[in-house]
């Protein structure tokens, strides 16, 4: 019997070893109960964050690639009006303006100079 309750004791003792050490990792799972749920709000915010500059930075890029468009469709309107002008004076025995109308529309000062400065030799 005494062999019995020497076993009992140690087996006591260990319980008690385990209960510290559940109390422990009871603490640490709260711990980490409660760190999960914060740092992902924290991780979501950072990264809502991040999207938000990037998509302000490709509205951005959409308004001026929308102004580039349109700006390129005005152009093409006016050449195709222009053409179609060209088209009736002809078809009505008008002459045709030349095209030294167009090179103050579509030539800068700079290119005109250049151009008298470095002439282009025909092929």
């Amino acid at each position: 019997m005494a062999i019995k309750r020497h076993s009992l004791h140690r087996t006591f003792a260990r319980s008690e070893r385990r209960v510290e050490g559940e109390g422990v990792l009871r603490m640490l799972l709260l711990a980490v109960a409660v760190a999960m749920p914060l740092a992902a709000v924290a991780y979501l915010r950072i990264q809502d964050m991040r999207l938000g500059y990037e998509m302000k930075d490709i509205q951005e890029l959409i308004r001026k690639e929308e102004e580039q468009s349109r700006l390129l469709e005005l152009e093409k309107s006016k050449l195709s009006r222009l053409e179609v002008v060209q088209q009736w004076a002809a078809s009505n025995g008008f002459v045709p303006a030349t095209a030294t109308n167009a090179i103050g529309k579509f030539f800068t000062q700079k290119d005109q100079e250049m151009a008298k400065l470095r002439p282009v030799p025909s092929i």
